[in-house]
């Protein structure tokens, strides 16, 4: 029997991204036409433009994800996050939009779907009035912090795995790295659910996460190992205050996700952590990035 994505037309907004590319990749695998589109192919805050787009579903990933920026420029940031979430509800499509736990402030744990929203920084009250605009038949994912998109990754595992090849070219023989808690969850692995979720017709509101927790220490040491560059570089454990004195966003100093309407409705496809980050770091971009090293 077909699924909800036959014959769809499906535009991915910001497709050039992290999430977006993850996006583009995987629903490449079911019977349903995917239109991507990066930030210089449509810009969601020219309403013209995406009025002008054709789609039955548009998963909407175009956003400044960059918190400590927002924090400086809130009416760019709205711009974007809002009024560009705005025109894409105006296209008429079903929405898919991926939403961040920085919504939350960690207070309640773990998040589920009936968790309080309680945003910290301009970044996330920019993402949860934009979620708000969005007609009730939309889907709505709000995602654990991720990791994808090799090159383009701007979260931690990008970050830290560029950092790690510099420092292991100066010959740094050790690094300090915060203890605050996160989800590390990669990006393929929530659209595939997603996309799964969209198959199956699916709206309303999730949670969604890799399983298990990680402090950014404990994920440092688990890429050294992963890369094979354990016995060049030693990782040490360093609170979180003294890590993140200079962030203007305040963001919860714990936020772990349950999957709970996931795993009662047998949609929870999300793996370990652990497994997840292994073959993350397998590609090829991280293998030719560490050979010199191992």
């Amino acid at each position: 029997m077909a699924g909800a994505l036959a014959g769809k037309r499906v535009l991915v907004t910001g497709a050039a991204g992290m999430l977006g590319r993850a996006f583009a990749e995987s629903l490449a695998a079911y019977p349903c036409t995917v239109i991507a589109r990066s930030h210089a192919a449509l810009d969601v805050t020219d309403r013209a433009a995406v009025l002008a787009e054709t789609a039955d579903i548009a998963v909407h990933c175009a956003a400044d994800v960059n918190a400590e920026r927002c924090e400086t420029q809130p009416e760019e940031t709205r711009r974007i996050q809002v009024e560009g979430t705005r025109n894409v509800a105006a296209l008429g499509a079903r929405v898919l939009y991926p939403q961040s736990f920085l919504i939350f402030d960690g207070s309640h744990l773990p998040i589920d779907e009936a968790t309080p929203p309680n945003p910290l920084s301009v970044y996330g009250r920019a993402k949860l009035e934009a979620e708000r605009l969005l007609p009730p038949e939309s889907l709505v994912v709000r995602m654990a912090g991720f990791f994808g998109g090799e090159e383009a990754d701007k979260n931690f595992v990008g970050l830290f795995t560029r950092k790690l090849a510099q420092l292991l070219a100066e010959g740094a023989e050790s690094y300090g790295v915060g203890d605050r808690v996160w989800q590390p969850t990669w990006t393929v692995d929530l659209a595939r659910n997603c996309a799964l979720l969209l198959d199956e017709g699916r709206q309303g509101v999730y949670t969604m996460s890799c399983h298990g927790e990680a402090s950014f220490w404990e994920l440092a040491t688990a890429c050294v190992e992963e890369l094979g560059v354990g016995h060049r570089i030693r990782i040490d454990k360093v609170p979180a205050s003294q890590v993140a004195g200079g962030e203007r966003a305040k963001r919860p100093a714990r936020a772990v996700m349950d999957n709970a309407r996931l795993r009662a409705e047998g949609l929870d496809r999300m793996r370990p952590w652990r497994e997840a980050l292994a073959e993350y770091l397998a590609r090829p971009y991280f293998q030719a990035l560490f050979a010199p090293y191992r």
